[in-house]
């Protein structure tokens, strides 16, 4: 199995809001994956990439300026593009950006990146829960940033009561009412609900030259305090990411799907599957991934395999059974379509 797209996820957040303790967090906690790292920090000094240091290879730092004002397209989709070569095997890309960097600005860059084998991986903004509302008034870009955030995490929540937990995220969703919003202690998020982690051969030489390995990291990082739940054990605190599973053998309505990956249901992080169409001259299988409305698609080759469309919707707090009617509601009803494909034709990628 191969991927056909590596996923360049954007962390954002303003200075302090746990933009690195979450990023290893991830490297700490891949299952395996093999997650490329592009580190910005403001000033010439790289303090971000010195704590990550030696737990991601591969790793290029840019530490003459905020990355969204001092380095044009060109130069980030070519630090990216050294992330990507081959015997790195990397799985998924992330960009942790400057505490003051625009957010606006780098997601542009991303989903401008004409490497197809790159896709945009969701904007994930943190808010620090401690300092979160002074923050937003001395600083009320802040919630400009939230507002176009695919997934917010509100951070250090073993910092704040119940209650002001309660409001932070009143606040979030008067701004955001459709990103999923999770609450962590120690940026402690899934990495499963960010990417897809592939199978690997133990012996494949690419593995064998990875990192560390990130288990000897978890071994010298085991006296770190963490959490306990009640009943005593090690973890995070976290809200559980939930997923939708649509299976059909019909194939699907073009201009319908394309809707739905666009306009994902609220609470939906990111889309993901293989879809069939009958429609003449594009009978082929379709691979498709979507998060916070960026689309990207991906035509092959069935290859012997059954033309059967599946698709995996992900996020929190997602309204399962409504998510799930708006699945089945993609099916063909055979009603004619001529230019529905030009909906999900827009959105292909192809090979250089």
């Amino acid at each position: 199995m191969t991927r056909s797209t590596v996923p360049v996820i954007v962390v954002a957040g303003f200075l302090g809001s746990g933009k690195t303790t979450l990023l290893n967090h991830l490297l700490r906690s891949s299952g395996g994956a093999r997650i490329g790292v592009l580190v910005n920090d403001f000033g010439s000094i790289n303090v971000d990439a010195m704590l990550i240091a030696g737990q991601a290879d591969s790793t290029v730092s840019l530490s003459n300026g905020c990355m969204c004002c001092a380095v044009d397209a060109d130069g980030v989709q070519d630090a990216l593009a050294r992330l990507l070569r081959p015997r790195a095997a990397i799985d998924a890309i992330v960009i942790e950006a400057s505490g003051i960097a625009e957010p606006r600005t780098l997601v542009r860059m991303v989903t401008e990146l004409d490497d197809p084998r790159l896709r945009y991986g969701g904007l994930v903004y943190l808010v620090d829960a401690a300092s979160g509302s002074s923050l937003r008034t001395r600083h009320p870009e802040i919630d400009r940033h939230v507002e176009i955030a695919d997934l917010v995490v509100v951070n250090k929540s073993d910092l704040v009561g119940d209650d002001e937990l309660t409001r932070i995220r009143a606040d979030i969703r008067a701004v955001n009412d459709t990103a999923p919003l999770v609450v962590t202690t120690d940026g402690g998020i899934d990495p499963t609900a960010l990417f897809d982690v592939l199978p690997r051969d133990v012996e494949d030489d690419r593995v064998r030259s990875r990192q560390l390995t990130l288990d000897e990291l978890l071994d010298e990082c085991a006296h770190e305090p963490r959490a306990h739940d009640d009943a005593g054990r090690h973890g995070h605190l976290h809200d559980a990411f939930t997923s939708v599973e649509f299976t059909s053998e019909a194939p699907l309505q073009p201009r319908r799907l394309a809707e739905f990956l666009e306009r994902p249901p609220a609470g939906c992080y990111r889309i993901k599957g293989v879809v069939s169409f009958d429609v003449p001259g594009h009978r082929q299988r379709f691979v498709v991934h979507a998060v916070g409305g960026f689309v990207r698609v991906q035509r092959e080759t069935w290859g012997g395999r059954p033309r059967v469309s599946t698709l995996v919707a992900i996020g929190t707090d997602m309204d399962a059974d409504l998510v799930d009617r708006r699945l089945q509601a993609l099916v063909d009803d055979g009603q004619p379509d001529p230019n529905g494909i030009l909906s999900v034709t827009r959105h292909l990628v192809t090979a250089h």
